[in-house]
């Protein structure tokens, strides 16, 4: 018999009547999970090949091996396989470059010695980013991020019709000025209301290259459908979006990164962790099932007659599906040495160097 309570406290350092300490550990429930997952046939090569392309382009952004080392050690280029998983090798193998290319700009902006040093310093190097993604390519002497830019955009536009290519570009300024905006408030220590943290967060967390990277992984081009596809695209961000947060509390926390909805119903509603844990389960499962009935919706109507609909539809349910499952998979949230076991509930620490969800409590209340 399961005697886990439904709500259970999150747990503090004291019990004695005096204030409570800041929480150690929360407790997850499980996740509704109504979407597919699979992995790419070839996740594994894809997975080596994406880290060998990371430490030859991009390896020289980073202060030092080890630091190289633990972001490779993180997995980040499986993410590609389990988002685009029937695409063919060579799609899924540039998916996957992509997405560690901004996954290390991501990680290097949430860095107050790196790129997020300063507002100012971010955006001269986006600009260069920005300048070398496109038909021109990377001037010599260019940055690693431009040339890596320049590279992926080789790879990818190719694949892409003209329109699909001004929206892949648009997609990663969108996604850069997300970064960047993100800076003062890592440095100053803000939490954003709620709608500002929603415009942020849509764009730093890149919903627009999201879309035209599914279209990319099934060959198809649904731009025209943009309109019908508005509510559900709406619901599957917004879930997307929410389950990052919630995976990624831990690691966000410890680098007192204020960006996090999480923290955003801590701040602004004053809302006990344990308590926003169980708000924020909800959202997600409201926005999941609201993805899932727009879909069908769609796919019910007339536009559910096109192939290319129907194969577009697919690869959203497997981007999330796949970015779920890759968020209990990392330790990119867990903690360098983390190694999943499959659990998706449980305990999870707080203060743990590295930590996993557990049945039980890590730190027993004290006595």
């Amino acid at each position: 018999m399961n005697t886990t309570p439904l709500y259970p406290a999150s747990r503090t350092d004291r019990t004695d009547g005096n204030p409570p300490a800041p929480p150690r550990e929360f407790y997850l429930p499980e996740l509704p999970r109504l979407l597919p997952r699979a992995y790419h046939p070839h996740a594994a090569r894809i997975e080596i090949l994406s880290n060998g392309w990371v430490r030859d382009r991009l390896g020289d952004c980073f202060a030092g091996e080890n630091h190289l080392l633990r972001f490779l050690r993180q997995r980040n280029g499986l993410y590609g396989a389990l988002v685009a998983p029937s695409a063919t090798f060579d799609r899924a193998r540039a998916i996957a470059d992509f997405y560690q290319y901004v996954t290390v700009i991501d990680t290097l902006t949430g860095d107050r010695t790196a790129l997020g040093a300063s507002e100012h310093g971010a955006r001269r190097v986006f600009e260069e980013i920005l300048e070398s993604f496109g038909p021109g390519g990377a001037p010599d002497g260019s940055s690693p991020f431009a040339t890596a830019a320049a590279d992926l955009w080789r790879r990818i536009s190719e694949g892409l019709s003209p329109a699909q290519r001004g929206r892949l570009q648009h997609s990663l300024l969108a996604f850069l000025r997300g970064c960047a905006t993100e800076v003062p408030y890592l440095h100053k220590g803000e939490v954003p209301d709620f709608d500002t943290y929603l415009t942020v967060r849509t764009d730093s967390f890149g919903c627009e290259f999201l879309i035209l990277l599914t279209e990319y992984a099934v060959a198809v081009d649904t731009g025209d459908c943009a309109e019908a596809f508005a509510e559900l695209h709406l619901h599957a961000m917004r879930q997307l979006i929410m389950v990052n947060d919630l995976l990624s509390w831990r690691k966000e926390h410890s680098l007192q990164d204020t960006m996090n909805v999480l923290g955003v119903l801590r701040d602004h509603e004053r809302l006990p962790l344990q308590e926003a844990v169980h708000r924020l389960c909800a959202m997600v499962e409201h926005h999941e099932r609201s993805y899932l009935a727009a879909r069908d919706k769609v796919l019910a109507g007339p536009l559910g007659e096109r192939a290319d609909v129907r194969e577009y539809l697919t690869g959203l349910d497997h981007v999330i599906g796949g970015s779920q499952e890759f968020e209990y998979l990392t330790p990119r949230y867990f903690g360098d040495g983390y190694v999943w076991d499959g659990s998706t509930s449980g305990w999870l620490s707080l203060t743990a160097a590295v930590s996993r969800l557990r049945p039980t409590p890590h730190h027993p209340a004290a006595r």
